[in-house]
């Protein structure tokens, strides 16, 4: 089977990899996804349909980096943007001065990186804001620095951070109270740089349910009742 992808000799006998973060247009929003090249064959449009979202990929946490313990890591999805409804996977491995990709599917092959190379790739990339809109720039900070075991001792975890679609002069952080509540905080931009925002939106979080101006909704339609969290402040959103 021809993988369509180019063997490369490096003088080693491995693999070459280069990342990078594009602008992708996705049904009724933009977005960015993060772009695997191979041996400068590009391996996640032909494959899943798109790279994943740097969100998803990197931020906060370099899902990239290779330990001695093997781990699945998602690297395409459906050209819808969602990454449920397609998408490929590749085990990460490190094997003393090399990193071994072995794709679950669509390539019968494990490509073989050398580690230092590998290493400075996957850092590189992370650690490349220049692609980021004003908006991407709060995102990642807030991602990277918001108190989770504070928000974790309500039940709360970070779902998605971004401008409010119908709104955008307001930047919104979308919580998960477990399988039952989506709840929404909003923050004004007011005008205000990146990370001054991010500063605010940080210390809003911190401050507790009781304290936010928040919006919810219930997964489950059973739920008629706001979550027993809410205060008095919130409202339901509507569908």
């Amino acid at each position: 089977m021809d993988d369509g992808v180019v063997t490369q000799d490096n003088g080693d006998g491995t693999d070459s990899l280069r990342l990078a973060i594009v602008d992708v247009a996705l049904p009724g929003s933009s977005g960015f996804a993060v772009e695997v090249h191979v041996n400068g064959t590009e391996m996640t449009s032909p494959r899943g349909g798109l790279g994943m979202d740097p969100y998803d990929l990197l931020i906060p946490a370099n899902m990239l980096l290779a330990t001695p313990v093997p781990r699945s890591v998602q690297i395409a999805r459906c050209k819808c943007g969602d990454n449920g409804c397609a998408w490929i996977n590749v085990t990460i491995t490190r094997d003393g001065g090399v990193v071994r990709w072995e794709w679950a599917s669509g390539t019968p092959k494990t490509f073989s990186f050398a580690a230092e190379r590998y290493d400075a790739e996957v850092d590189r990339a992370a650690d490349d804001h220049s692609w980021e809109t004003a908006e991407r720039t709060v995102g990642r900070l807030v991602l990277s620095h918001v108190d989770r075991d504070a928000l974790g001792s309500h039940g709360l975890a970070v779902d998605w951070a971004g401008n409010n679609l119908y709104h955008p002069d307001q930047f919104c952080v979308a919580l998960r109270l477990g399988n039952d509540y989506q709840i929404f905080v909003d923050v004004p931009w007011r005008d205000r740089g990146s990370e001054e925002l991010a500063t605010d939106v940080c210390e809003t979080l911190a401050r507790g349910p009781e304290e936010w101006r928040a919006r919810w909704s219930a997964i489950r339609p059973a739920n008629q009742e706001p979550p027993q969290i809410a205060s008095a402040s919130w409202r339901r959103e509507p569908l």
